[in-house]
């Protein structure tokens, strides 16, 4: 049932040259917030990155509450950044020096909560941005974490088993002093897996620190979950059917996925369980198409005996985004800033999700608002994955394992519980309505002095108490009785 707008975006007028908003900055060179600006749309706010994306919409939603200049900082500035250096013996016998970075950006709510990433363009820039986005994520879902993120700038793929180990364990070893269940809680990213997560519990254990709690995203014997590996897909395609209801049924949309791996496998596979078309899947080898539909088991299947997506044999590839190709929901799952305005102006869906985090670059959201494209913010619809973690951190603590159903059932309540803040209001406000009740949620947990925030847009704030802010006051520590286990 593809809809009724145009075959592709309109373009918009956009200023011409780089854009260099007016920064005020704080020691950390990496912190940055702009002032007197509500954020630019234009073709040059797709050239900063993350960073400079985050720190535009968070500027924006400070604006909105009427936040004074010195909580904002103190919202936005993180609480620790870690940066160690990792010598390592190649195979061949070369040594390798790695950077480690570790950002904690908040621990307002509960211990600091995030993924580390293996990839070559990790930056301390983007895990800063991720960090927060991650704090936002946590606060809005109503769990006990703060936000964090970390990452080795590295190529996995070119990494023999034993290199990724010595790896993991060396990085472990250089933030062990300020990781752990109380205090942050690592899990698997970009490059990274259940199996890394047991190297750093491994690395942990050998340090005299042998707590499952310190990593969440585990394999079964180390205290993992059976749901967890699943959680963020099957989050991210629960919430696209909760959004695509506004336009139709999902069992009548066609669908793509950019990114068919740890995440968009499990989107593309609840979807189509649900009965969407899945007409068009990328990974790093390329893109594939099929007007029909994709046999979604039937492509991981292939993937998984070592062949690529691209030679597929039952679809045919394509070059360019697959994101632009004809149907009703697109869904960015791989990394940030693949939706930009070039494939902005070329998309054919109503609606995006954004199973990745950042894919939406300012620019590209302003022409998708201008086009009547709704999206769906990160901190929405793949908050699935950190639910879960949450649960797998419960149960390694009380210890009980919950049964798969339940933990399912969890997730995707608290995810509806989410999607009800933001969806009473107009598309083009949900990625800032869901930033300022998760700012406003975090301003409630950190300001000791009581705040008047003014509402000076469109969007509801949500000032509602939660869970995690009596939690984190408590000292972290959880009960079974407060987990609202099912």
């Amino acid at each position: 049932m593809m809809g009724n707008r145009p075959a592709s975006v309109p373009a918009v007028n956009v200023p011409e040259g780089d854009y260099r908003p007016d920064f005020e900055r704080c020691r950390n060179s990496l912190h940055h917030h702009s002032h007197g600006s509500d954020g630019a749309q234009g073709e040059g706010a797709d050239r900063g990155g993350l960073l400079d994306w985050e720190a535009v919409r968070f500027d924006r939603a400070v604006t909105r509450l009427g936040l004074e200049p010195a909580v904002a900082c103190e919202l936005h500035c993180a609480d620790r950044s870690i940066e160690v250096e990792i010598p390592l013996e190649r195979d061949d016998g070369t040594l390798e020096v790695y950077t480690g970075y570790r950002v904690q950006h908040s621990h307002a709510l509960g211990p600091a909560k995030g993924g580390i990433r293996y990839h070559p363009d990790v930056t301390a820039a983007d895990v800063t941005a991720l960090a927060r986005i991650m704090t936002w994520k946590t606060a809005l879902a109503g769990v006990p974490f703060g936000g964090a993120k970390g990452g080795i700038p590295c190529n996995p793929a070119g990494m023999s088993r034993r290199e990724l180990r010595e790896l993991t364990r060396r990085y472990t070893a250089g933030i062990l002093p300020v990781i752990g269940g109380d205090t942050d809680i690592l899990a698997p990213d970009v490059g990274t897996s259940p199996e890394t997560m047991s190297w750093v519990l491994e690395a942990a254990a050998d340090a005299g620190h042998d707590d499952p709690t310190v990593a969440t995203g585990k394999s079964l014997d180390r205290g993992g979950t059976l749901f967890r590996p699943k959680a963020t897909g099957v989050g991210v395609a629960h919430v696209t059917d909760l959004a695509h209801r506004r336009i139709g049924r999902i069992d009548q949309a066609k669908v793509v996925v950019e990114g068919f791996g740890s995440v968009g496998r499990w989107v593309a596979t609840e979807l189509a369980h649900r009965g969407a078309t899945i007409v068009g899947l990328a990974d790093i080898s390329g893109a594939i198409h099929a007007p029909g539909g994709i046999d979604v088991a039937r492509g991981a299947e292939w993937i998984d005996e070592g062949r690529p997506l691209i030679d597929y044999p039952h679809a045919e590839p394509v070059t360019g985004s697959v994101l632009i190709l004809p149907c009703d929901i697109a869904i960015p799952a791989a990394m940030e800033g693949t939706l930009d305005l070039t494939v902005a102006r070329e998309l054919t869906a109503r609606l995006v999700v954004e199973a990745a985090n950042g894919p939406t670059t300012p620019a590209a959201e302003a022409a998708l608002f201008a086009a009547g494209v709704m999206v769906v913010p990160d901190v929405v619809a793949n908050a699935g994955g950190v639910i879960a973690s949450y649960t797998e951190w419960v149960q390694n603590q009380q210890p009980t394992p919950w049964l798969e159903t339940d933990d399912r059932a969890f997730v995707l309540d608290r995810l509806e519980k989410t999607w009800d803040l933001i969806s009473d209001v107009e598309p083009d406000q949900w990625r800032m309505h869901a930033l300022t009740s998760a700012v406003s949620r975090l301003v409630a947990a950190t300001v000791r002095t009581p705040v008047s925030l003014t509402d000076r847009g469109s969007s509801r704030v949500d000032m509602a108490s939660h869970e995690g802010t009596s939690m984190a006051r408590r000292g972290y520590r959880h009960r079974a009785d407060e987990a609202g286990t099912p």
